[in-house]
């Protein structure tokens, strides 16, 4: 503990010791060089009753961040934490990377993430460089580095997985501005098979070199006054294994065309391809838009961690404006379905519906109402689907909110009502005891302040209700929570000391049996200064949930002290 503590104390120390040097060098300018963190100490009690102690019995720390700012943007944090509950020291140099800009001009160097399109290059960090540059209408991108780190594999430790070094490349080149334009994107990127050496322990970590190529296209249209235009497109390469046989590029399909002079096909090189597209109109009176989406099964990008594959999607999504503004309503609905490829034993389909309506009549009245559906359906696909094992559901959901407020000088009194309505119905009528289920839930809330001394009061009270499967066909198992919730806050001395308190009770009732929750806290804080401060925290918390072995109670309390500079 004496050795995590020097050794925190003197990169700490280090740290502020070159920042500082650093700042003197600039001749202290600000404009140069800014510091900028914060040193923080806390000391607490932890006390517990029925239950083995979840904290320690007295736990104190000390923590400290520091930030330098250098010109172009760029920024160093140091961080670390020092404590009877562990001891960490953190640095940017083990992914540092910079992306200054100058007028229509940026640079990228280090670990950085960029996005040129979702179906190409879409955030994945590299290790390299690269430019976007932006004079007038033009628009140019490109990227260079490493995108994968070589890891590999060690007998004596299984969890490691192993990867290859992986390189890559991607650029743009458009035309327009921000919120009109149209680019065109490559994205290339290929595993090293000489980075890492040795075979795989186990058939889990096993690895094959792989290699890509992503031709897109992604495009913001104004076609004319109110009509919008949004597509992103992208044709995949991806062959899995850079080793397997080469084959010869067959057929009429226009994609096999364009990516054949650009590829090597091999045996294990599938060819796929995603796009999405929308078309809206909008204007006072409110707007339309119609969405379409289609990604092919296996589609992949070495360019983005994840999304989702195998999924073909049409939505339609309008609002309307009412009442000079006084009135809302908005919807969509959309079905989506996958096994594109049809070599699926099922095919899923969706249906999802929604509706808000607001209303807001006067300032200090409003009433939102939303409305959603979920519908999910399963078809035979290569195979005859068992009744039994067919999901077919659809999931309800209905809120209503009311709000109201009386507003002064003196005081503002703000009143809020909450209902919502969940149900989720199995058409399966084999599954649907031991799937359906209903959820009830009702918030009042009421809330004070009083405006030239900065009182405030609140209070909640909740009710929830739950219909379980029951387990008994006699009987219907309902889960109810219910209960209030209080709380205040107040600043002294010329709101140089802030208080608040709050206090919760809740029951809870399940399967026959009732129990309860009470949580109380109680903080303050008081600032000296303008750049010190203390804290005070207390927290006590007892739970019973209505069984002898499950009782128990915990106390915590911590008081700190922090400076920021």
């Amino acid at each position: 503990m004496k050795a995590s503590i020097t050794c925190f104390g003197i990169a700490l120390m280090q740290c502020f010791c070159c920042l500082v040097a650093v700042a003197q060098s600039t001749g202290g300018q600000s404009r140069v060089v800014q510091l900028s963190g914060g040193l923080n100490a806390y000391a607490g009690l932890y006390r517990s009753a029925g239950i083995a102690g979840r904290n320690q019995p007295n736990p104190f720390g000390l923590s400290g961040a520091i930030t330098v700012s250098l010109p172009g943007g760029i920024t160093l944090p140091f961080s670390g934490v020092l404590g009877n509950q562990g001891t960490s020291f953190r640095q940017p140099f083990n992914q540092f990377g910079l992306s200054p800009s100058y007028k229509w001009a940026t640079v990228h160097a280090g670990y950085r993430n960029v996005t040129f399109s979702p179906f190409t290059l879409a955030g994945h960090t590299f290790l390299g460089g690269g430019v976007e540059l932006n004079p007038g209408l033009l628009r140019i991108g490109a990227v260079y580095g490493r995108f994968n780190k070589a890891i590999s594999s060690n007998i004596a430790d299984p969890n490691i997985i192993p990867s290859f070094k992986r390189t890559g490349y991607a650029f743009k080149v458009g035309y327009g501005k921000t919120n009109n334009y149209i680019d065109l994107l490559v994205l290339r990127a290929k595993d090293d098979t000489n980075s890492i050496s040795g075979v795989a322990a186990t058939p889990e970590q096993s690895i094959v070199p792989a290699e890509n190529l992503v031709v897109g296209l992604s495009a913001r249209l104004l076609l004319v006054k109110h009509i919008t235009m949004e597509i992103d497109a992208a044709a995949s390469s991806y062959t899995r294994d850079i080793r397997s046989s080469e084959v010869a590029a067959e057929g009429s399909n226009f994609l096999a065309k364009f990516l054949g002079g650009m590829i090597t096909p091999r045996l294990s090189t599938q060819l796929t391809q995603a796009t999405q597209a929308a078309l809206g109109y909008q204007s006072k009176w409110g707007s339309v838009k119609l969405q379409y989406k289609r990604i092919d099964p296996n589609f992949q990008t070495m360019g983005a961690y994840y999304f989702q594959s195998d999924i073909q999607s049409y939505t339609v999504a309008p609002t309307l404006n009412l009442l000079k503004g006084k009135a809302r309503i908005a919807g969509s609905y959309g079905i989506q379905y996958d096994n594109l490829a049809n070599n699926k034993n099922v095919r899923t389909g969706r249906t999802i519906g929604s509706l808000m309506v607001s209303l807001n009549p006067q300032p200090e009245f409003g009433v939102d109402i939303s409305l959603s559906n979920y519908g999910l359906n399963q078809k035979a696909g290569t195979r005859p689907l068992i009744d039994t094992l067919r999901i077919a559901q659809n999931n309800l959901s209905a809120t209503v909110n009311l709000r109201y407020s009386i507003l002064n000088q003196e005081m503002a009194h703000v009143f809020n009502a909450t209902g919502t309505y969940q149900q989720l119905s199995d058409l399966n009528e084999n599954t649907a005891s031991s799937t359906e289920n209903n959820n009830e839930n009702v918030n009042i809330g009421y809330f004070l302040t009083h405006n030239r001394s900065g009182f405030g009061a609140n209070l909640m009270l909740s009710y929830t209700q739950s219909g379980l499967p029951a387990r008994d066909s006699s009987m219907t198992d309902n889960v109810k929570f219910y209960g209030p919730t209080l709380g205040t806050n107040y600043s002294f001395f010329k709101k140089k000391l802030s208080t608040s308190a709050n206090f919760s009770y809740l029951v809870n009732q399940q399967f026959g049996i009732t129990g309860k929750v009470m949580t109380a806290s109680a903080n303050a804080g008081y600032q000296i200064g303008k750049k010190q401060s203390i804290t005070l925290s207390l927290n006590y918390l007892n739970s019973n949930t209505g069984q002898a072995s499950e009782k128990f109670d915990e106390f915590r309390g911590s008081f700190g002290y922090g400076i920021t500079f």
